[in-house]
């Protein structure tokens, strides 16, 4: 949570929300000349460090933190008494101590939207304090409910339907609210009826996708109606918008539009899928570019410029162009396009919080219409790092002030370099060795934001220059702060935590033209640490650890770099250093929560709590556990038993402890499906760790997953047994295609189906079916490795065919003609699974299976792709990459 600070004269406000959403709100002024308020008053700061105001969310918990000098007695989570807080209008909940310094009031219900509250805190209540300062009066405001609606346009619901087309959009809203009341916003009716809407929610970024599916074209064209009305969010906002959607069998252009983000291309929406084999070159043109480029997915196409484009474009799509069943488009279409200005933006590429120190220390980012960035550096104190990490991850930016101190303040000029046009995307980098001195071990939060009076987008005649006059502009670094500071940083502080222009505007906030368009929310920041320390940890059941030390620069380990494990309240539990490997070992009694690593001037950090490790679920780390220092293991001469059968179970023990005493009885049990003891067996006589346990199971008993459990002292080992009824194949099937190892589209390769009984009698006569299943493989040359051959723009769904049905001769023999078809829409070679069945005279049956590639062409185009930068991956500016094409018949050559 970000609250506002103490003292302040010229006071900005803060927003504050206890959950992670979009906030939204306008800065208010606290001196506002027909009211009295104790937020802007210095003397406050001895008292109260920080406190809930500005614009917040009805979800939101409201906050006061008290100054570090303030004594307290009170248990964690201990309620506070409910005469310390009053607020107008009333609100209902309860105020609790979070720590040893914040009091957090939660309400029973949301907060009112658009409310205005007023709170005092009875400070005398809580602490002594002269009797000036007995009550501080603060106070917010609840964001008033909003929202707006965007719809993409039609397009086809798969790219092979010519009756239904579908229409997606985003709701937006300006504060969280419940999905069920979203999708009550907005309503679709079509062809007399009302249309069921499917809805993707994102409360986090506070979007909401919708689609409108399955609107079937009739004879006639017909209205799709949006209506959208605020009333079940409580908002005055309402309107509605119709949509044409074509007749069956018409094939027209429905839309064209420019879209900018996240990459810059013309949409041309059509009525019917496009024939994905045809060339668009000259039937879709921009203005006077030449060389763009197409791609088809469904119904839609993407046209790209071989530059950015930029202002009015007039648009020509000829009447040449076919839909998938070879239908032509019967008119040509005009249109005019206008690309306009990318808005201003900053990104950070990549994700990591660590800048290898090889000698130069830079920080990359990117910039889009922008002529001047401001930078703010942070410095979090090494000896701050455990406090801060309790807090935040590697990236956080909670209570910065607790642990850090600014160091630098300064607007960077991009405009020097006259060649570079920086309306597109450029790159940059921050000399991080100029600015600052960097101290090992520390951390530091680089912050970039930009303001009105840096951008470049064009709009159309409006001033880009700050707001002036009576206006003040909130967004200024260097506005000089009077008043009493808590410290020397009081006034930074005050300004780098403003969220919000003055005269903030939601309903502006995504337009560059308006100063709502220039917030905190735009601004990038990331925590970067000067190191080439790499750790891996990992840790076992029994809280041991494992870390491993590398070099970033050379990936090779690194010894003798020094470790040490911390608890959550940063006290030391072990120490240890790597050897020649980069590996060290703890084995400790207490959970570790924070490693911290040192070799000379080095240092790296490790957050060791759960929630910090990496995500496992795409791996197969399941690994034995080891029970009391013992490991075991259960196995079966065989993975499946009939009823009936005799079973051999056998068991290994490790004992690497020597924990355990001589002819100490290990217990085997059995149960059945229904969890029912069926065998208990005990054996104290191993060999060398291992025990067998032999038993037979009845004709009777029930199939299924039987549970075998081992338990050896306190430890218990399980598996499962599969008893099933399975009819073994009592036929030996061969089909042979002549040596040939992989088959061709149309070469109608003959293969010889022979089948024999196992003691060696002919299987003459029996009944014989062959099926061939078609699915997608991957195209690989041994010569060619490195090439591509498969089309990843092509969809095969997997194909099957019966290639022969019928009777075996006197000899057990049938021919099978193996000539398969497919489409020509493969991705690249097939993979040819056939199955066999030969069926005895009583109905039973054996089976053969057993796969070849298939060639559904006669050769393959691969590309071969020049290598990027060996750091990011990307293709590096102003050099020429080459990029191989080989062309090989189906064995490579």
């Amino acid at each position: 949570m970000i609250f506002n600070s103490l003292p302040r004269k010229k006071a900005i406000i803060l927003i504050a929300s206890s959950i992670a959403v979009l906030l939204i709100g306008t800065i208010l002024y606290l001196c506002l000349k027909t009211k009295s308020n104790d937020e802007n008053n210095p003397g406050f700061a001895q008292y109260i460090e920080a406190y809930t105001s500005g614009i917040i969310s009805k979800k939101a918990s409201i906050r006061i933190q008290l100054a570090g000098q303030i004594k307290t007695l009170h248990t964690l989570n201990q309620e506070v008494g409910k005469d310390v807080l009053d607020f107008s209008p009333s609100i209902k909940g309860k105020a609790f101590w979070v720590d040893e310094r914040t009091i957090e009031f939660k309400p029973d219900e949301d907060l009112e939207p658009g409310e205005a509250y007023n709170a005092v805190l009875n400070l005398q209540k809580i602490t002594e304090v002269p009797k000036e300062f007995e009550t501080f009066s603060f106070s917010f405001q609840v964001i008033k409910p909003s929202f707006k609606v965007e719809e993409d346009g039609l397009k086809s619901i798969n790219s092979s339907s010519l009756d239904y087309l579908k229409l997606t959009g985003s709701l937006y809203t300006s504060d969280v609210e419940d999905s069920k009341d979203i999708e009550k916003l907005l309503t679709a009716t079509y062809a007399g009826e009302t249309k069921k809407l499917k809805w993707i929610h994102n409360s986090t970024t506070l979007t909401s996708k919708y689609t409108v599916d399955s609107l079937k074209m009739g004879s006639d064209a017909q209205k799709l109606k949006l209506s959208w009305n605020g009333k079940p969010i409580d908002s005055d906002v309402s309107g509605d918008e119709e949509i044409e959607v074509p007749a069956k069998g018409v094939f027209k252009v429905l839309n064209v539009k420019a879209v900018q983000e996240p990459e810059q291309y013309l949409l041309v929406q059509f009525s019917n899928p496009i024939m994905v084999a045809q060339d668009l070159s000259g039937l879709i043109s921009i203005g006077n570019v030449s060389e763009v480029q197409f791609t088809i997915e469904g119904s839609e196409v993407k046209v790209y410029g071989p530059d950015k484009l930029e202002g009015n474009y007039a648009i020509k799509i000829n009447s040449g162009i076919q839909n998938i069943v070879g239908q032509k488009l019967k008119e040509s279409f005009n249109a005019n396009v206008n690309f306009e200005n990318v808005e201003p933006k900053i990104i950070i590429p990549g994700k990591g919080s660590i800048i290898p120190d090889s000698g130069k220390l830079t920080y990359p980012f990117e910039a889009i219409n922008l002529k001047a960035v401001d930078v703010t550096i942070i410095k979090i104190y090494e000896n701050n790092i455990p406090q801060f990490l309790q807090k935040n991850g590697p990236n956080g930016d909670q209570e910065l002030r607790r642990v850090g101190k600014p160091l630098i303040e300064k607007t960077i000029q991009l405009d020097e370099d006259k060649s570079l046009n920086l309306k597109k995307r450029n790159r940059f980098a921050l000399d991080i060795d100029q600015m600052i001195k960097t101290e090992p071990g520390a951390i530091y939060r680089i912050t970039i934001g930009f303001r009105k009076e840096y951008s470049l987008y064009g709009c159309d005649g409006k001033s880009n220059k700050a707001s002036s006059g009576d206006e003040e502009d909130d967004y200024n670094y260097y506005d000089e702060y009077y008043g009493d500071n808590i410290d020397e940083d009081d006034g930074f502080w005050q300004r780098y935590n403003s969220y919000y222009p003055s005269g903030f505007s939601w309903d502006e906030k995504d337009d560059p033209c308006s100063n709502s368009y220039y917030n905190k929310d735009r601004w990038v920041s990331r925590n970067v640490i000067a190191s080439n320390i790499g750790l891996i940890t990992k840790r076992g059941n029994d809280n041991s650890l494992t870390v491993f030390a590398t070099n970033i620069l050379n990936t090779n380990t690194m010894e003798g770099v020094e470790i040490k494990i911390m608890d959550y309240q940063n006290q030391l539990i072990a120490t240890a250093t790597t050897d020649g490997e980069g590996i060290a070992h703890f084995d400790t009694k207490r959970k570790p929560y924070l490693l911290l690593a040192k070799k000379d001037a080095q240092r790296g950090y490790l957050k060791l709590d759960d929630g910090s490790s990496l995500p496992l679920s795409r791996f197969n780390v399941s690994g034995d556990v080891v029970q009391n220092g013992i490991k075991g293991f259960i196995y079966g001469e065989r993975g499946v038993w009939r009823p009936g059968d005799s079973v051999y179970v056998s068991f290994i023990l490790e004992d690497k402890a020597k924990t355990l005493p001589p002819d100490l009885p290990v217990i085997f049990e059995l149960y059945n499906p229904q969890g029912q003891l069926n065998k208990k067996l005990i054996s104290s006589k191993g060999l060398n760790g291992f025990y067998s346990f032999r038993f037979k199971t009845e004709n009777g008993d029930p199939t299924g997953n039987w549970l075998s459990k081992v338990k050896v002292g306190g430890a218990v080992f399980s598996k499962s047994i599969k008893i099933e009824t399975i009819m073994p194949n009592r036929l030996k099937i061969n089909l042979d295609f002549g040596g040939e190892k992989e088959l061709g589209k149309g070469h109608g390769t003959k293969g010889t189906l022979t089948a024999k009984w196992l003691f060696g009698a002919t299987a003459k006569n029996l009944k014989a079916k062959v099926d061939a299943t078609l699915v997608p493989s991957k195209t690989v040359f041994d010569k060619f490795k490195a090439y591509t051959f498969d089309d990843p723009t092509s969809a095969f769904e997997t194909e099957s065919k019966n290639l022969f049905e019928g009777t075996l001769n006197e000899n057990g023999v049938a021919t099978v003609n193996a000539s398969l078809t497919s489409s020509e829409s493969a991705p690249g070679v097939l993979m040819a699974n056939f199955t066999t069945k030969v069926f005895e005279p009583g109905g039973n049956f054996s089976i053969d299976n057993f796969s070849m590639p298939y060639h559904v062409f006669d050769s393959y185009v691969g590309v071969k792709m020049p290598e990027g930068d060996k750091l990011s991956g990307m293709l590096v500016t102003g050099k020429d990459h080459v990029i191989s094409i080989a062309n090989v018949d189906t064995k490579g050559k």
